[in-house]
């Protein structure tokens, strides 16, 4: 009997330990997983929303007003920049290789400038978006459940027409080939992927944004720093990635920027035409963009910087005076 008492009291003092250290995981270590989780998909939303007031095609440009409209400089021989800008109550942009989208506040995305592959359909796309990105011909549509919808040139893949479902928080697109940014901060790639700038298995690691280039790829680190994929014949795409306190990336047909968090910008591969000096920018800048051969920064006071090539208007040496929109970060 005294061993059975023993054994039962054991068991009880397990019990209660057991019960303890549920309770502890309960309303400790679940909420502490899900604030920590919470906490980085919006470090992955602060670091996408840094790119989504300036779009920067090929040769040209595009801006938010702070009235909700949007300015346009640059190539315009397809009516993807007209001068006169568009009006609207947008909250995003994206600017492609002839073509331009835009984000309403509905929802809907409107479109203009070159459809030859349906990539910018004049009457807009319908749906509950709630972020753009324009390719070169192809662009793509994050809805609010985390799939995105596609459209436009689909010769390697890049743009299925029944769209990607998954739980995406961010897409970027350029060249034949498309990123996105799961919520556990892994990255998918889909299209062309001759020189490594799309690879089909994605790629793992703890990022909180992406941008795509021409055929390179880049995608920003929650340490800061950035890794590199892809063609890197001009040095824009290092293999070991560049090191730095970075908040936000993108890639342009041959080179690539990356803002510091002091507001300075790097900048690595092709300066055939001044676009990356290699000294970088300084500044005090809250987004950049980057094109062909040009390259584009947004100030924290509205205004925005320029430089590269300018055969089109796109990279104005004087910049481009505002004030324009700033991120709400």
């Amino acid at each position: 009997m005294e061993c059975a008492s023993l054994q039962r009291g054991s068991e009880n003092g397990a019990s209660k330990e057991e019960s303890l250290a549920y309770k502890v995981m309960r309303t400790v270590w679940v909420p502490w997983q899900r604030e920590r989780r919470l906490g980085r998909e919006q470090e992955r939303t602060i670091a996408t929303r840094r790119s989504a007031w300036l779009g920067i095609g090929s040769s040209h440009a595009a801006v938010m007003r702070c009235d909700g409209g949007i300015a346009c400089w640059g190539h315009n021989i397809r009516g993807e920049a007209p001068p006169d800008g568009v009006e609207g109550d947008f909250v995003a942009i994206s600017a492609g290789g002839d073509h331009s989208l835009a984000l309403r506040r509905n929802g809907n995305v409107a479109c203009w400038g070159s459809n030859e592959f349906d990539q910018a359909p004049p009457d807009g796309v319908e749906g509950d978006f709630v972020a753009i990105s324009a390719g070169t011909c192809h662009s793509l549509a994050l809805r609010r459940n985390g799939s995105f919808a596609c459209w436009g040139s689909n010769d390697d893949g890049q743009a299925p027409p029944d769209g990607v479902e998954g739980d995406f928080v961010a897409i970027a697109a350029c060249g034949d080939h498309s990123l996105a940014l799961r919520r556990n901060g892994n990255v998918a790639c889909w299209g062309l992927n001759d020189d490594g700038e799309a690879p089909p298995d994605g790629v793992e690691g703890d990022f909180v944004a992406i941008s795509a280039g021409w055929n390179h790829s880049l995608a920003l680190r929650r340490n800061g720093s950035v890794a590199c994929l892809g063609f890197n014949g001009f040095r824009q795409a290092p293999p070991d990635g560049v090191e730095g306190d970075f908040i936000a990336i993108v890639a342009g047909d041959y080179h690539s920027l990356a803002l510091r968090r002091n507001g300075s910008i790097a900048c690595w591969g092709s300066n055939d035409q001044g676009q990356a000096p290699p000294g970088g920018m300084d500044g005090d800048f809250v987004a950049i963009g980057a094109g062909m051969c040009f390259s584009v920064a947004l100030r924290s006071d509205g205004s925005v910087a320029c430089w590269g090539r300018n055969d089109d208007g796109e990279a104005p040496p004087a910049g481009v005076h505002g004030p324009f929109k700033t991120p709400e970060v």
